[in-house]
């Protein structure tokens, strides 16, 4: 429309702008960094990062030169053959195996057992009945499914456990099982613990399969292949 002062573009000055003024206002336009030359300097295409006064700034320390790398390295070969040296100066220790078993740490894991009551139950129950009520936690738990339990149904003829259920079939295959816990973990009545027996091996697979009853009988004594005298 005639006589309506002209819009100017964007990014450009009016034309009755002083030539200072059209400088600062070109200059405000802020270019992006990919169009900006590459021998301007880092910090001023990027802007320079200041940290504020609550952040820690990490100064990592140079790259490792050659000398330095090597130095490294013997120490570390130093350090290695220090250890090696100490352990020879103790000298060797021989453990008479199986005549003299080596002792475990507390929590080592080794064969289960399953448990029975000791003294009267909570509910009233006789002593001498089976933790175990056949819920099949322990079994549920097992990462490597190697737990088998078939629960069957007490009654007053037949009460083998303080609960209404009981394990009719209670198998661990231990040829499978990885000695994690997570049964003994898992088993709200802590029917089933694992021991410090670790000498399972067997020439047969079929005879790593523990039953209900290998389980609840208390672990085989193995009795060494000679005599003290021998």
């Amino acid at each position: 429309m005639d006589g309506a002062p002209e819009t100017p573009r964007s990014g450009q000055p009016p034309s009755d702008a002083s030539p200072a003024s059209a400088k600062s206002a070109a200059s405000a336009v802020a270019r992006p960094a990919s169009e900006q030359p590459l021998d301007t300097p880092v910090p001023e295409r990027l802007g320079e990062w200041r940290p504020a006064e609550d952040v820690i700034q990490v100064v990592r320390s140079p790259q490792p030169g050659a000398t330095r790398g090597t130095w490294r390295a013997f120490r570390e070969t130093a350090r290695g053959l220090r250890t090696v040296f100490g352990q020879i100066l103790r000298g060797p220790t021989t453990v008479q195996y199986p005549e003299e078993k080596v002792p475990v740490f507390p929590r080592f894991r080794g064969r289960h057992k399953l448990h029975r009551f000791e003294d009267i139950p909570h509910n009233g129950a006789q002593a001498g009945l089976e933790k175990c009520v056949g819920c099949s936690l322990c079994a549920a738990a097992c990462p490597a499914d190697c737990i088998r339990v078939v629960a069957a149904e007490n009654t007053p003829e037949n009460r083998v456990s303080a609960g209404e259920r009981y394990a009719a079939v209670y198998e661990i295959n231990l040829a499978q099982c990885i000695f994690c816990g997570y049964c003994e973990a898992a088993c709200p009545f802590d029917a089933i613990t694992m021991g410090h027996d670790y000498e399972l091996s067997d020439y047969d697979r079929e005879d790593l399969i523990f039953t209900k009853e290998m389980l609840l009988a208390e672990a085989i004594e193995r009795t060494p292949l000679r005599n003290e005298d021998e």
